[in-house]
């Protein structure tokens, strides 16, 4: 659901503490303390038909 969402121009905004669901995004950001300490793109890599 969310990679259709995204596919049509959304843009997803989601909070987690899982590793599996942070490595669908295009972009991670880490907080510690309420701060901002790492802000990077992701490798997400897509298949060849999307």
């Amino acid at each position: 659901i969310l990679d259709t969402l995204h596919d049509s121009g959304n843009t997803i905004i989601l909070v987690t503490h899982e590793e599996y669901i942070a490595n669908h995004a295009d972009r991670s950001i880490h907080l510690f303390d309420g701060k901002i300490k790492e802000d990077r793109k992701t490798n997400k890599v897509k298949s060849v038909d999307q």
